[in-house]
């Protein structure tokens, strides 16, 4: 009766390292100059698949997660969508050898935790009834969705900074493009965040 379980096991272990992430990495990445202090490298602006890089502050940064993310204001309105984690590949490895890879694991859920904060802090602070939104209801959602994006950008900054200065990995989250939903008429996420 072990070979089923061996054979189920190796099934959901070669489920599971397909799943994996590992961002296909290139030579032709070129850096996109603006006056924002981070700054998107695109690999090739005809895929749907979120920038694999990004700079920030005379570094370069790595995607290195997505994670899925949803709030809501109220019963009926609220946001969910996924949003990119990236870190810098020289940091991640000097802080490996120094403490070890299960840092992360810490890292991750802190991350996650003030991401998802300020995703709920975002949407609680969107105007889901301006009068001034299109009539279209896929318009208003277009232009509430680049709302919250925008404030979810700024008010993240501070976090993002904070968490830098205390592990000393430089990073960058963002909400991946055009990946945010906004719910008008009923507010459901697939799991509590």
């Amino acid at each position: 009766m072990k070979k089923p379980s061996n054979l189920i096991a190796g099934i959901l272990f070669s489920l599971l390292s397909a799943c994996s992430t590992q961002p296909i990495t290139t030579t032709n990445a070129t850096a996109i100059n603006t006056a924002a202090s981070v700054t998107t490298v695109t690999v090739d602006k005809t895929l749907p698949a979120p920038d694999l890089y990004l700079e920030k502050a005379g570094k370069t940064l790595k995607l290195v997660r997505i994670m899925e993310g949803g709030v809501c204001k109220n019963e009926l309105q609220g946001a969910i969508g996924m949003f990119s984690l990236y870190a810098n590949p020289d940091d991640i490895e000097r802080i490996k050898k120094k403490h070890g890879s299960g840092i992360f694991s810490d890292f991750e859920s802190r991350i996650t935790e003030f991401s998802m904060l300020t995703l709920q802090q975002a949407t609680d602070q969107l105007d889901f009834q301006n009068e001034s939104y299109p009539s279209s209801k896929q318009d208003t959602q277009q232009q509430l969705a680049s709302e919250l994006t925008n404030s979810f950008m700024v008010l993240i900054l501070d976090d993002i900074a904070k968490f830098e200065t205390e592990t000393t990995l430089t990073i960058n989250v963002k909400p991946t493009s055009n990946s945010i939903i906004i719910f008008l008429d009923g507010c459901k996420t697939p799991h509590g965040h």
